[in-house]
């Protein structure tokens, strides 16, 4: 990819097209437009697709250890059938075999008899943890292509932190069902429970999705191997990417209930191949995301990282390092 030399005077369009912008939002029409350019063909020659289809097969690997850990820690506290029902909430956004598929996981896991429940939680999140952290590698190993970066964190440092962002991630994921499932049995022991469990109904879905939003922040953040970027700078991409995420999923569920023949084509399999798809959708969104971060912190000349602000050629990330040529516009 072609950008301009770090000692390059500022052109005549610079204002025109974000070269002094401090924050994305102040980027203009046609910057932000160059940089979609940009993101698009990025995508492409990055193979975000290739990438995406490994992250996503880890991750059908670590999904059904999960629900059996989760399941079985809560049922050592609270019922097991809660969440049985809380489940069922799924297909509002997943395509009804793929939510079906977790529903009969989670019923067979609620079914085992209560003495066994310790074991399977433990086996459970040992097995989520290892091929969760595959996941998130290969995240990390993806980010670092979409963001043009070689890998030169020393091997504990990157376990250090795959592992902490794999922990963290899972955390993450079981408080927000655990949120999700208690509240409702908590607001109705209250005097207005009624009226709050309807509220509930409509708040635990944007909860949801600014947690996810979360969740992408601290991946773009920690994930690269680079100088980190300043939160303005990542947020642009995680609120992209969980508003395309939200789309894309009620998009493919609405796709594969009318229009698609997974399960005539894959037979006992086809909702296996429909979770797998999701996930590779959702992996792909999210290294859209950060590329449209990329391309972003690319448009403009100003220092983009943490800490005082840092000439070009010394910010410790090619992202920041490097200016995107006016000339890879393209009509």
């Amino acid at each position: 990819m072609t950008h301009r030399p770090a000692s390059a005077p500022p052109s005549s369009s610079d204002h025109t097209i974000g070269r002094e912008a401090d924050t994305p939002m102040a980027i203009p029409a046609r910057g932000w437009w160059q940089t979609l350019l940009r993101v698009r063909a990025e995508i492409n020659d990055n193979h975000a697709n290739l990438i995406a289809a490994s992250i996503a097969f880890y991750g059908l690997l670590a999904l059904f250890p999960a629900i059996a850990a989760f399941i079985s820690l809560w049922g050592m506290i609270f019922d097991p059938d809660q969440v049985q029902a809380q489940i069922n909430m799924l297909s509002s956004v997943l395509p009804s075999e793929a939510a079906t598929l977790i529903e009969q996981q989670a019923l067979a896991v609620t079914t085992q008899p209560g003495s066994g429940l310790g074991a399977t939680a433990i086996g459970g999140l040992l097995l989520t943890l290892v091929s969760a952290s595959k996941g998130v590698r290969g995240f990390m190993a993806g980010l670092n292509i979409m963001y043009n970066e070689r890998e030169e964190r020393g091997l504990i440092k990157r376990t250090l932190i795959t592992w902490v962002l794999t922990a963290g991630l899972i955390l993450m994921t079981i408080v927000t069902l655990g949120t999700i499932t208690l509240l409702p049995a908590l607001i109705a022991r209250l005097p207005f429970g009624g009226m709050l469990n309807a509220l509930l109904i409509y708040v635990r879905w944007p909860l949801l999705l600014a947690l996810v939003m979360m969740a992408l922040t601290i991946l773009y953040r920690f994930g690269p191997s680079r100088r980190p970027p300043r939160l303005g700078w990542i947020s642009t991409g995680s609120i992209a990417a969980t508003l395309l995420w939200l789309v894309g999923s009620i998009g493919f569920s609405i796709y594969v209930r009318n229009f698609a023949s997974y399960n005539e084509t894959y037979g006992a399999i086809g909702a296996v191949v429909i979770l797998l798809m999701w996930f590779w959708l959702s992996a792909f969104i999210v290294l859209l995301g950060a590329t449209l971060n990329c391309e972003l912190e690319r448009q403009t000349a100003r220092d983009t990282t943490i800490g005082h602000p840092r000439p070009m050629g010394q910010r410790g990330a090619w992202a920041a390092d490097t200016v995107a040529d006016d000339a890879h516009e393209r009509r």
